[in-house]
């Protein structure tokens, strides 16, 4: 293990602002991956601290997210356009709907993150809704929800609006995820994206 330094403090500083602007991620390089070269937090001297969601800008295509589709009217991939990158998270439902999970038509989990305990953290993400009554969408971190969002909130069409939700783990780890609600049987054809996912520290 490589001794931290004051030096490798100031690089992963910096990385971590790197992420924290949102500039987009080149699949060739580490933060497309799972690997544990994380970054460092602002609130802690840890150097193995994790600061960003893997492949939060999904420019290396779902890999780590795992996504679960309980219901056969909808469609999932990453396409253009992206938030600020190439990419974005979309699902697309064409009713009727077939089978929903509690009224879930669409999953998609994070791999787990990294955090400090008892710290608060903010949860950012970027979101598009093609028509009015094209669902919402439902944030859960580990299991619990926590916050909707939907094309009344903040419109549709146009560009990505950003959503912002702050959580104090209790735990080391969070996993965080978003599940696609459209009205089942009342539902409309509609497209929802999502992209630009990050949680970090409260500063």
């Amino acid at each position: 293990m490589t001794p931290f330094s004051p030096k490798s403090s100031c690089k992963l500083l910096a990385v971590a602002a790197f992420l924290i602007v949102g500039a987009s991620a080149d699949c060739n390089n580490k933060y497309c991956s799972r690997s544990e070269a994380s970054t460092l937090s602002l609130r802690t001297t840890t150097p193995t601290q994790d600061y960003f969601v893997p492949n939060g800008d999904f420019e290396c295509g779902l890999t780590p997210w795992t996504v679960q589709v309980p219901d056969s009217a909808i469609t999932y991939f990453i396409g253009a356009p992206g938030h600020t990158s190439s990419n974005s998270f979309q699902v697309k439902f064409t009713p009727p709907s077939a089978r929903t999970e509690l009224g879930v038509s669409a999953r998609i989990i994070s791999a787990p993150v990294r955090v400090i305990p008892n710290t608060p953290y903010q949860l950012s993400f970027w979101t598009y809704f093609d028509n009015q009554r094209a669902g919402f969408i439902g944030v859960q971190f580990n299991n619990n929800p926590v916050y909707t969002i939907d094309a009344t909130d903040h419109g549709y069409g146009g560009n990505f609006t950003l959503n912002t939700v702050n959580y104090t783990p209790k735990n080391d780890t969070v996993t965080i995820k978003f599940e696609y609600l459209f009205g089942g049987a009342s539902g409309v054809a509609s497209l929802d994206r999502i992209d630009s996912v990050t949680f970090a520290p409260v500063q």
